[in-house]
């Protein structure tokens, strides 16, 4: 019989891409005969697991949601079901209901750490404003006192391996590369041909995709835009991703009112990943108009990684980390989304050569993968 590993959210969906379609992936691939992967999580889309993968959507609530509250029980009654040899989540909110796991089952428990909750918390307009500070340091505790029963921290950006004290001499970076699903996708990262933009049409196809909120300046992209249908009358500008802030929505559905250019393929439920990757192929040149903000400027966003690895052009909200990353292979052009030259922009995307230059293996999860696999073979 397979022995079972558990890999547990409690906002993602179950078919989320790092964990359905890297994590879960790599390890049926590798352990085939070994083990059964269980994730659980948030109601996904309509997709099937593969085989070898379980889904579990046991949890279907707003972010703000009182039911929120009672999902740490849901968790440890499937956990407990289920009985896996080894659990890996991803949420500091589970990180106490594994406590219990950890004493009933006596299996290695692994942190999958994602985003530095301290910061987001503080930084982003999620939480009103005089709780941000009190659930900030909650939630930073609680990841402190988990060092005596988490066995491992896998780190999903660079920078956490300095700002995570609690992982130290028990942590390895895991970034979020890109893992293509499609047999048809050719890896190429060598003498690409550089990529200049036809204006002559005056149109180019912009394209935002993924999470949509104020941090990342979604409205941006539309504002953006917006000025340069002056000088390229003929562009378009695709949004699509998933929104949890109805509020947001109606202030990009406002922004967008009037404007027959702009599609808003926004849903309140997490879209599938390959549907995403999908629009990659109708789309020009992609937009990450990111706002200045401490909760993000030292990470990298998984979608830089997927567009350069499709030769999907790209125009970046200013960042030294992202310029470093991207500049090698002349991937993108930085601007400050709010006060850019519009007409100087033009001009340089007539006649900027994008890609062409630098290798790309960077970019996919291969050598990330190989990471996982030996601390599973030292957990499991």
């Amino acid at each position: 019989m397979k022995k079972k590993i558990v890999i547990a959210s409690v906002l993602k969906p179950v078919d989320d891409v790092r964990m359905y379609e890297k994590f879960a992936h790599s390890i049926v691939k590798y352990f085939p005969n070994e083990f059964e992967v269980h994730i659980l999580g948030f109601q996904a889309s309509e997709q099937q697991a593969t085989t070898g993968i379980v889904f579990h959507p046991i949890s279907s609530f707003d972010r703000l949601s009182k039911k929120r509250l009672g999902y740490g029980k849901i968790f440890l009654d499937k956990v407990l079901q289920i009985k896996p040899s080894l659990l890996i989540i991803n949420s500091p909110e589970l990180l106490l209901p594994a406590l219990f796991v950890k004493i009933r089952l006596k299996i290695p428990i692994i942190y999958d750490v994602r985003e530095n909750y301290f910061l987001n918390i503080l930084h982003q307009p999620t939480y009103k404003s005089y709780l941000r500070p009190f659930l900030a340091v909650a939630v930073r505790t609680l990841e402190y006192a988990s060092r005596l029963w988490i066995d491992f921290y896998l780190l999903a950006e660079r920078c956490y391996a300095k700002e995570f004290s609690f992982g130290k001499g028990k942590s390895e970076i895991f970034e979020n590369k890109y893992k293509p699903q499609s047999s048809k996708f050719k890896v190429q990262t060598l003498n690409l041909k550089p990529i200049t933009l036809n204006i002559e049409p005056q149109t180019l196809n912009f394209l935002y995709t993924g999470t949509i909120s104020p941090t990342y300046g979604t409205a941006n992209a539309i504002r953006l835009v917006k000025k340069i249908k002056k000088y390229l009358p003929n562009s378009k500008l695709l949004i699509k991703g998933f929104c949890s802030d109805k509020n947001y929505i109606a202030l990009l559905q406002k922004e967008a009112e009037g404007c027959d250019f702009i599609k808003l393929a926004i849903s309140e439920v997490p879209i599938n990943h390959q549907e995403i990757i999908a629009s990659f192929g109708k789309a020009d040149i992609a937009l990450l108009p990111y706002l200045p903000n401490k909760s993000t400027e030292n990470c990298i966003p998984a979608k830089l990684y997927e567009y350069i690895a499709h030769s999907l052009p790209m125009i970046i909200q200013k960042n030294t980390l992202w310029e470093s990353i991207c500049s090698p292979c002349k991937a993108a052009l930085f601007i400050d989304f709010e006060e850019e030259d519009i007409e100087s922009l033009v001009e340089k995307l007539a006649v900027y050569s994008f890609f062409g230059s630098g290798n790309r293996n960077f970019v996919f999860w291969e050598s990330e993968e190989e990471k996982l696999i030996e601390v599973l073979r030292k957990y499991c």
